[in-house]
């Protein structure tokens, strides 16, 4: 029984790392096949990120699976370099193996100078262990787990940092009042002027969260490449950017849910991604103002119902304004840390 580090290049084994997923939720509806694809991306990038894929196999057989992360340049919230775990998954009646596999990865984002660790993580939109909410089903860009996970990484010494909440609106209890500020307006994104629209995206997500514990920033080219590769999924008014006299100082961003037409589903369900504003414009109503340009869009195009994640337990404000507007808690992830031992 060893645990191998998997070569981006070595076509088989990285076969057989998906396919262990595919053992795991072979019962599980809930699951997305779909939510595998974003592993490649990150393989790719050469830009000075760390990410190995490692497997546990005991006579042949991979029985465990992750992938040590590394960003150059992040922080967390006490100034420590953090590493990352993600793309975590076990055999249920193999819980040793899981934990030998993030043990193999804690030591070696350990010898990379990580002197924290959370998990799963893989950047600032994937990330938390589902703690509950089973039967709901994976949204575009969140983890999904079996609920025997949590005992794992509790075992292996982690311990939740933070949990984060889902909430969900349906149409029925929407009410699209009409709502104005004065001096601001809001306005979908424009595609057409697209260096335009990312460089406004990277300005506003930086400025906006990189006080938050735990972000990871982002440099223009980074997310030029982000937004993208996202653009056959994205909708562009489903992207609402918040102006003060033209200027921009606030953004929302929301995905219709692409994981429901990789089951055969009609895509008639979206995922509020993030929401925020300026410091200097908080507190104004501009997360309403835009939540509202957002619900009247989606209402427009027969959407049915709207995960808003990630909202943090201990961050009030978003919760205040999701109960606001009927929002019921969904789901509900934890995000699990540990101090390296390097």
């Amino acid at each position: 029984m060893t645990v191998f580090e998997i070569s981006p290049s070595d076509d088989i084994r990285l076969t057989q790392f998906y396919d262990l997923a595919r053992q795991v939720y072979a019962r599980d509806p809930a699951w997305s096949p779909h939510s595998e694809a974003t592993l490649a991306p990150l393989l790719a990038r050469t830009d000075g990120l760390f990410a190995q894929p490692l497997v546990y196999i005991q006579d042949g057989v991979i029985l465990a699976r992750a992938v040590a992360i590394m960003y150059p340049g992040g922080l967390n919230r006490n100034g420590k370099k953090p590493g990352y775990i993600g793309f975590f998954e076990c055999l249920p009646q193999h819980p040793t193996a899981g934990r030998a596999v993030l043990e193999y990865a804690e030591t070696l984002l350990g010898t990379h100078g990580a002197q924290t660790l959370q998990a799963p993580r893989v950047d600032n939109m994937l990330m938390g262990l589902l703690v509950a909410g089973f039967h709901l089903p994976q949204t575009v860009l969140t983890t999904h787990n079996p609920a025997s996970y949590l005992d794992i990484f509790l075992q292996a010494g982690y311990q939740i940092s933070e949990r984060m909440h889902t909430y969900i609106f349906d149409r029925k209890s929407a009410i699209p009042l009409p709502f104005a500020l004065p001096g601001f307006k809001t306005r979908p994104f424009n595609r057409q002027n697209l260096d335009d629209e990312i460089r406004i995206f990277h300005h506003l997500q930086q400025e906006i969260f990189r006080f938050h514990p735990g972000w990871i920033p982002r440099s223009l080219e980074e997310d030029r490449r982000m937004i993208t590769g996202f653009l056959p999924m994205l909708e562009d008014d489903f992207i609402i950017i918040a102006e003060a006299r033209k200027a921009p100082v606030g953004l929302l961003v929301c995905l219709p849910d692409v994981y429901q037409a990789a089951r055969g589903q009609t895509v008639d369900n979206a995922r509020l991604i993030s929401i925020g504003v300026l410091q200097p414009y908080r507190q104004k109503g501009l997360g309403a103002l835009m939540g509202l340009h957002l619900a009247r869009n989606l209402l427009a195009r027969d959407y049915q119902t709207l995960e808003a994640s990630w909202i943090r337990e201990s961050n009030t404000p978003p919760q205040n304004l999701a109960r606001r507007f009927f929002g019921k808690k969904g789901r509900e992830f934890a995000l699990l840390e540990k101090m390296s031992a390097s």
